[in-house]
């Protein structure tokens, strides 16, 4: 499974993503898209959001920080 969340200086819901899936032992990548205009373009392109977080899991996108959700995609139950 592959978990990549694009996002943005000081962006607290970022924050509550990364504490969610280091407390599961879940390997993601963070993607810095203020400080890089060609990754921004690529979050636009599969979100056709410009605001952040976005979490790409595998071929699912999601806005914003549903835990439920993002917990129900990746078999977690706590």
């Amino acid at each position: 499974m592959k978990v990549k969340i694009y996002t943005k200086n000081n962006d607290v819901y970022s924050d509550m993503i990364r504490n969610l899936l280091k407390t599961n032992n879940i390997e993601f990548e963070m993607v810095d898209v203020s400080r890089n205009k060609d990754r921004f373009k690529e979050m636009q392109e599969i979100s056709g959001q410009a605001n952040t977080p976005v979490i790409q899991i595998d071929d699912k996108v999601f806005l914003g920080f549903d835990r439920e959700k993002i917990k129900e995609v990746l078999g977690l139950s706590n």
